[in-house]
């Protein structure tokens, strides 16, 4: 087991390798043992694990498994509901902007992708989830979306019991303080639009931070594109019209319980 490196893909035998990951960090525990620290390949998960619990994954079936996934999930939703009317209408009009802050590069590049294929206006920047609070404001007024996206990787903590505590979370406190930074550059939850979180993250202290869609209600994992269809929702959406959290549930792979949040107004200009 010494073999593996960061970098390599891995797999998790006590839960029936039924996520991939890839290890971004080795380090030795108080144990003495090596621990692993993983990152999702299709969730935005991260976790850690000791070495006897790895089995390696080759790289081409992680690509296959990667393609299979996201050409079933991938595809611009919006373009599948939109009659020819309000197609010929909404060229007349202006989708809002994105801002989107990611920790990682892969899952940036799926989501610009994703707002390419939607025709939508979006400046992404990797930032680690503990740098995005001191960036945000700063390019928030360079680009001056009206949509942000503050993202990554999250997860609980092995054996946290409180749900109700920071620490409990890994990288949570970054998205919290990331909300509040975007607030104090617009406090009008209708102006700006916040998705801040990931995987299994504090969506009760991100809400309260002056979030307007977090994850995660149930402390599930969320998929690499739930936040970015968070963006293109809003996005795309008649500012005459609210977008609601049952709306948002409808579109992504996780569903109410991955993402939540409160009524906001599109911010498409006709």
């Amino acid at each position: 087991m010494d073999s593996l490196r960061v970098g390599d893909y891995v797999a998790r035998k006590s839960y029936g390798g039924d996520i991939s990951f890839q290890i971004s960090d080795i380090f030795v525990g108080r144990n003495g043992r090596r621990v692993y620290v993983l990152r999702g390949m299709l969730y935005r998960i991260i976790a850690d694990s000791d070495e006897y619990d790895l089995e390696p994954r080759r790289p081409e079936e992680i690509r296959k498994e990667l393609q299979s996934r996201l050409s079933q999930r991938g595809i611009h939703h919006m373009a599948r509901s939109i009659s020819p009317f309000q197609l010929v209408k909404k060229v007349r009009g202006k989708p809002g902007t994105i801002l989107h802050l990611d920790s990682s590069s892969d899952f940036l590049e799926m989501c610009m992708n994703y707002y390419r294929d939607a025709k939508i206006k979006a400046y992404g920047h990797v930032i680690p989830e503990s740098e995005q609070p001191g960036k945000v404001r700063a390019l928030l007024n360079r680009t001056k979306a009206d949509i942000l996206i503050s993202t990554g990787h999250d997860g609980l903590k092995k054996n946290a019991s409180k749900m109700n505590s920071i620490d409990s979370y890994r990288n949570s406190r970054y998205f919290i303080q990331t909300a509040t930074e975007a607030r104090k550059y617009e406090a009008d939850l209708n102006k700006l639009c916040i998705f801040s979180g990931a995987c299994q993250s504090y969506y009760e202290g991100i809400m309260e931070a002056g979030a307007n869609f977090a994850s995660s209600p149930g402390r599930i994992l969320i998929h690499a594109l739930d936040p970015a269809k968070v963006g293109d929702r809003i996005a795309l959406t008649d500012s005459r019209v609210f977008v609601t959290p049952e709306k948002i549930a409808r579109l992504t792979q996780s569903g109410s319980r991955g993402i939540g949040g409160v009524k906001t107004r599109g911010h498409y200009i006709v």
